[in-house]
């Protein structure tokens, strides 16, 4: 409880008291919600583990290399950890311990507990480089095909490798590729939730999206658990500079690169919770404002990414911390040929999202949530992200795009200088720098109702992403529903 009003009189503090009210009020009401983890039964787990004890007998069978970076690790903690690992129903893994620690409590417990299983190899670190340099030493010893990244004080579930593993196996299957080493899948992650310190107590659970893009510019929502094939990380070792956000910046730039080649369909999300991330006093879990210093690392790791890969961005923090806005001086469609439209939230009078953004069947994201929420304690509804398709009533369009608009629905785009009545501008207002609805853009005939104009939308929205364009959702874009 006085962790919850420490948090609040922070959130009070940076944020205003506005913002702070709505954001317990919503807490309040998101801690309301069952959830149950349920684990594995006896009876799935032996079954996994007879198929796997002849599939890993393949040689397409990978090998994982999960790496464990330590520095005084609480014993209860680093064996629970060791433990969650040996009891994979998937055999094939190397266990690589990086230990920094002052003593040698966490090498005795090696010895004298996990000394018989030789998949557990301990490494010595007669320094401590900081959580990139120590990982990074665990890294360049790294055998296997795939490496997993796992903190000391966390658990992952039995099945964990198991669903890793399929995932590879079917790629491979479906390619043609014979070695794991040379698969066409970069990144695997999974669900996740939060545990207490005695794993008793599940909640929070992170049922993530697929691979989003600009979701992931806004916040490291990939997170845990996760996979990178091993010749990516050894190419893109872990940058100390950017210690807090390590795991951030690695994930953005193997990530990046996918996206940028067309090749998303190579990063797997596997809809399952893998990945128990423990809260105690000292982790970022139970108290994200206790590592300030690593949500700034982030924020730079994006700008730092995005400026690299030849972006003129600026990356502002948002109410919450650890989570990021893209902001484009030059206009995001001239920065990002990318992008083909920008949409935002529709709301009623009372500022209650009724619309925006939606999934193929018409399904509205986040409808009938309160103005002043964010969408949870992941605060999705908040944050930039890649969309199905968005609201022709709030939607932006490339100036090469609006053509297509009349094609597909008969509308017309108006622009921003048609809007305001401007004559003698020089620069495209459409491409001003601030992502803004002066006023609609695109006239919806009063014939038309709330189902028809979704079907609309999604419809030119599927002939856009036909072009190979991406479609983002700008939650600061808002317009109210007559």
């Amino acid at each position: 409880m006085l962790e919850s009003i420490k948090k609040t009189i922070a959130y009070a503090k940076r944020n205003g008291l506005g913002p702070a009210y709505y954001a317990v009020r919503e807490r309040l009401e998101d801690q309301k919600k069952e959830y149950e983890y349920i684990p594995v039964s006896e009876d799935e787990l032996k079954r996994q583990t007879e198929e796997m004890n002849e599939t890993s007998k393949s040689v397409k069978a990978p090998l994982f290399s999960i790496l464990v970076p330590c520095y005084n690790t609480d014993a209860k903690f680093f064996i629970e950890m060791i433990e969650s690992v040996k009891r994979q129903t998937y055999p094939k893994w190397e266990l690589l311990i990086a230990d920094a620690s002052e003593d040698d409590r966490l090498r005795n417990i090696v010895n004298e507990r996990f000394s018989d299983d030789t998949r557990i190899r301990y490494i010595y670190l007669e320094s401590n480089g900081g959580i990139s340099e120590n990982t990074n030493a665990a890294i360049r010893e790294a055998c296997g095909d795939y490496c997993c990244l796992l903190d000391h004080d966390d658990v992952i579930t039995p099945d964990a490798l198991y669903y890793f593993a399929k995932e590879i196996i079917v790629s491979m299957d479906n390619t043609g590729i014979e070695k794991p080493s040379k698969c066409s899948i970069g990144l695997i992650y999974s669900d996740e939730d939060k545990c207490d310190t005695d794993m008793t107590r599940f909640y929070e659970p992170n049922f993530k999206p697929d691979y989003n893009l600009d979701y992931l510019l806004s916040n490291n929502y990939i997170c845990h658990f996760t996979a990178i094939r091993t010749n990516i990380l050894k190419a893109n070792l872990l940058r100390k500079e950017y210690d807090g956000a390590q795991d951030y910046d690695l994930i953005l730039r193997t990530c990046i690169s996918f996206s940028f080649r067309n090749e998303e369909k190579n990063i797997k999300h596997i809809n399952r919770i893998l990945y128990h991330w423990r809260c105690h006093e000292d982790s970022t879990a139970a108290n994200p404002a206790s590592k300030k210093y690593a949500y700034e690392a982030g924020r730079c790791a994006v700008e730092n990414i995005m400026q690299a890969s030849g972006f003129n961005v600026r990356v502002d923090e948002l109410m919450h911390v650890g989570f990021y806005r893209m902001e484009y001086p030059d206009g995001i469609f001239r920065t990002r040929k990318d992008i083909g439209i920008v949409g935002g939230k529709v709301t009623d009078k009372k500022g209650t999202l009724v619309g925006g953004i939606y999934k193929e069947d018409g399904t509205a994201l986040y409808y009938g949530l309160l103005k002043g929420y964010s969408g949870g304690f992941q605060h999705v509804a908040a944050c930039q992200q890649d969309a199905f398709a968005v609201d022709l009533r709030c939607m932006r369009i490339r100036k090469k795009l609006r053509p297509l608009l009349k094609e597909v629905t008969g509308l017309s785009y108006h622009s921003n200088k048609e809007i305001l009545g401007q004559k003698n501008i020089d620069a495209d207002p459409e491409d001003e720098t601030v992502i803004k609805v002066h006023g609609k853009h695109i006239v919806i005939p009063d014939t038309w109702d709330e189902d028809k104009i979704i079907k609309e939308s999604i419809r030119f929205c599927k002939a856009v992403r036909h072009l190979g364009y991406r479609i983002v959702w700008d939650p600061q874009m808002t317009v109210q529903r007559n």
